[in-house]
């Protein structure tokens, strides 16, 4: 193995940084750190200097917010989005470098914002910093430099925020600075540095553009483009799909990766809501938020069964509460609780003192929403809740719980990346395809920010890469690094039915290849894909056999299963109708047997 000396690698994004360290590994170079500019800037600060993460920060500002005064801001400072909004301006005014401090006397805004920054600060541990200040502390060190970081090759980004130029300006009169564009745009600050910056061609992929019938579809034909490459024996880790917004394709592409059986990884993570901890989570919200109820209950029970009061109650507990109470009142669980016998639960025993409990401590609503989950909660479903009380207020923490992400378990060396553009731009692959190629969605529109509107600070001032610049960027870097095939994507309609405009991006690419709907698939993605495509396949599968016969029945004059004819003197209905019958239960068994007979198979 080649054994090197120190030096540095700055790339930019998790999944840059991970293949850095893969490939650095491959190839034995021992000395080299593959790490962000801002991780860089750190490690020169040196002693116990870290950045302002997004969690501490949050932290922070929930706990000074209600007692500083925020002028014209005050009114909305305890809405679900204020905690999210600080922390987007604060990170923006941060990488821009502007002195909220120097700047408070320009408008009142200014002045709360930066009433809130100092309070925020003086409630950090001492050694986080802001940007600004870890370059302080960095310059003073810069004559370490040499040793602590070595040369510094800067990989795979196309723009570097105002905050980091003036360290990384200074840098260049110890240590080599190198600033590998390859065939991405060269920012234009960069001609009065020191940094040489080295260019490279850029690649010549085959393009093709396709429309999609909507976004769903869009998916589905992503799904069969990556099977038709991994059949061909291309290998996962060099294809990657890609939009501007992925959230809009995020749930498309979860429910297809579990049919298809391929390892998709979302490179920005997962919503957490998907997971079983994250359903506890909702559960559990969806009861402090909105009450308690019988339905609610057997959610929150069926996923905390083996935790908090759940677990003192004996297997097939829930028989005892009738099916047909909606429970949604204090009163209506006490009346319940009242008459239920030992003989009524499953084990003989009586349990209704500990469901009172668990009822009663539920009933509490929000302002008990930190002591009710951590009897309910527990291990990775209890830090969730942790972090979305962090992120916004317990009495909408099931708004909160749906912006929460965490990472699917999936590597990017071995695994079919879905991606933000923006990562792709920073980790190229062979194979890509880029879907939502629609106007207004790729490139998206400049937006304000919540906080300081463009009257006070201009976006362009506050966020010097806006988004619109930056998704086009994205793209123009994306067709010049990338190797063998690139296919543009859009969808035709969207879900409500309403015709979509083409991007602008598109224009000179070449005529679209029009994919229809129900058109059969060269390469199926999954078995019910294919069997889809395939009528007669699928006619001699049971399901279908059913499914034609309940066609058949409904058609039928007499009465058949489907219609709810089941045998005489069935036991099961014998038991159900010897209970008490409620006016609801009795009008449902005379005038819809259907709606009964799903009233009986839940109670089997």
């Amino acid at each position: 193995m080649a054994v090197t000396g120190r030096s540095t690698l700055v790339v930019h994004g998790r999944l840059a940084m991970r293949e850095g360290r893969l490939a650095a590994a491959r190839d034995g170079r021992h000395g080299l750190q593959v790490m962000s500019f801002e991780q860089a800037a750190v490690r020169l600060a040196g002693g116990f200097a870290r950045p302002i993460d997004d969690e501490s920060l949050r932290a922070a500002i929930q706990a000074v917010l209600p007692m500083t005064p925020m002028g014209e801001l005050e009114s909305i400072k305890a809405l679900p989005g204020m905690i999210d909004a600080a922390v987007d301006t604060l990170h923006k005014a941060w990488r821009a470098g502007i002195d909220l401090a120097a700047r408070a006397a320009d408008h009142p805004r200014l002045a709360a914002i930066a009433r809130l920054e100092a309070t925020v600060l003086d409630q950090l541990p001492p050694g986080m910093m802001r940007p600004v200040d870890i370059v302080a502390a960095a310059t003073n060190r810069i004559g370490h430099a040499p040793a602590v970081l070595g040369p510094i090759e800067i990989v795979g980004l196309t723009e570097l925020s105002p905050c980091w130029r003036p360290l990384l300006q200074a840098l260049t009169t110890h240590i080599p600075v190198r600033w590998a564009a390859g065939p991405r745009t060269v920012p234009a600050w960069l001609e009065g540095t020191s940094v040489h910056v080295s260019p490279a061609p850029t690649e010549a992929p085959g393009i093709r553009a396709v429309s999609a019938a909507t976004a769903y579809h869009e998916a589905i034909e992503a799904m069969r483009w990556v099977r038709s490459l991994l059949a061909s024996g291309v290998v996962p880790s060099e294809i990657a799909v890609a939009t501007a917004s992925p959230a809009d394709y995020d749930d498309h592409f979860l429910a297809l990766r579990l049919d298809a059986n391929i390892d998709l990884h979302f490179v920005h993570g997962v919503r957490t809501v998907t997971t079983r901890e994250g359903q506890a989570a909702a559960a559990l919200a969806d009861i402090i938020v909105r009450g308690l109820s019988q339905s609610r209950l057997r959610r929150l029970a069926a996923l905390c069964r083996d935790s908090g009061p759940f677990e003192a109650l004996p297997e097939g507990w829930l028989r005892v509460l009738p099916t047909d109470a909606p429970l949604s009142t204090p009163s209506a669980w006490n009346r319940l609780l009242a008459r239920l016998k030992p003989e009524d639960w499953p084990d003989g025993a009586d349990h209704a003192l500990a469901l009172r409990a668990a009822v009663e401590l539920l009933a509490r609503g929000p302002d008990a929403a930190a002591e009710i989950a951590e009897a309910f909660l527990k291990s990775r479903a209890l830090e969730i809740w942790r972090k979305a009380l962090l992120a916004g207020p317990a009495a909408s923490i099931d708004a909160t719980l749906e912006t929460l992400k965490q990472d699917d378990g999936l590597e990017a060396c071995v695994s079919v990346a879905w991606m933000p553009a923006s990562a792709l731009a920073a980790s190229p692959r062979r194979f890509v395809r880029l879907l939502g190629l629609n106007s207004s969605r790729w490139p998206r529109g400049i937006a304000e920010d919540r906080l300081i509107p463009d009257h006070i600070i201009p976006t362009p001032v506050l966020d010097p890469l806006p988004v619109n610049l930056a998704d086009r960027r994205d793209f123009e870097t994306i067709l010049a690094t990338t190797a063998d095939t690139v296919v543009l994507s859009r969808s035709r309609r969207d879900s409500d039915g309403r015709l979509l405009g083409r991007s602008p991006l598109l224009a000179g690419r070449g005529d679209e290849t029009y994919l229809r709907r129900n058109a059969v698939p060269v390469h199926a993605f999954s078995e019910t894909d294919r069997l889809m495509a395939r009528s007669q396949e699928f006619g001699a599968e049971p399901q279908a056999v059913s499914a034609q016969g309940c066609w058949r029945d409904w058609r039928r004059s007499e009465i058949t299963a489907h219609d709810g004819l089941i045998r005489a003197d069935h036991p099961l209905v014998l038991a159900i109708l010897g209970r008490t019958q409620s006016a609801s239960s009795l009008r449902r068994l005379l005038r819809n047997p259907l709606r009964r007979r799903s009233t009986i198979n839940a109670s089997i």
